[in-house]
């Protein structure tokens, strides 16, 4: 019995997990609308950090809309949050179909990516997004949110 209990528990964690995010995070999902939902497929489904380099805390959300997938930064104070991807064209790529994810914090350099020009110098953390063969870094420019290529 308490197997089947522990097989059970361990079905729903995903779904749970899914349904304990912060309360900046579920505000911030309505806020993008209603065709914009917490894709719990990447692990971890939010990371914070301070992204825009104001010294106040931020979230970026891996988001779905349709079959499309994508990120939505939520930054303090804002209204709404930018969207990368899922639907909204970033680095001319509507679907970020990333396989994992991590924060890359303010304090570590950024290599340089392959064939590319100098590194940023990151003014708050960025995103490294992954996929089995390449990687990106995500940052703010202080305008907007862009993108360095690491490797193919």
């Amino acid at each position: 019995m308490r197997f089947v209990s522990a097989c059970l528990m361990v079905g729903f964690l995903p779904s749970a997990a899914a349904a304990a995010v912060p309360g900046e995070v579920s505000t911030c999902l309505k806020a993008a609308g209603p065709s914009y939902t917490l894709n719990n497929k990447i692990d971890p489904s939010y990371l914070k950090g301070d992204f825009d380099g104001d010294g106040q805390p931020d979230y970026a959300v891996v988001v779905s809309r349709g079959k499309q997938q994508g990120i939505a930064v939520c930054r303090t104070g804002a209204a709404a949050p930018i969207l990368l991807g899922a639907g909204a064209a970033f680095n001319d790529m509507p679907n970020l179909d990333f396989t994992a994810w991590s924060l890359h914090p303010k304090s570590r350099r950024v290599p340089r990516g392959l064939g590319q020009k100098r590194p940023p110098v990151l003014t708050g953390d960025a995103l490294l997004l992954e996929w089995e063969s390449a990687s990106a870094i995500v940052y703010w420019n202080g305008k907007r949110f862009v993108w360095y290529q690491q490797g193919d």
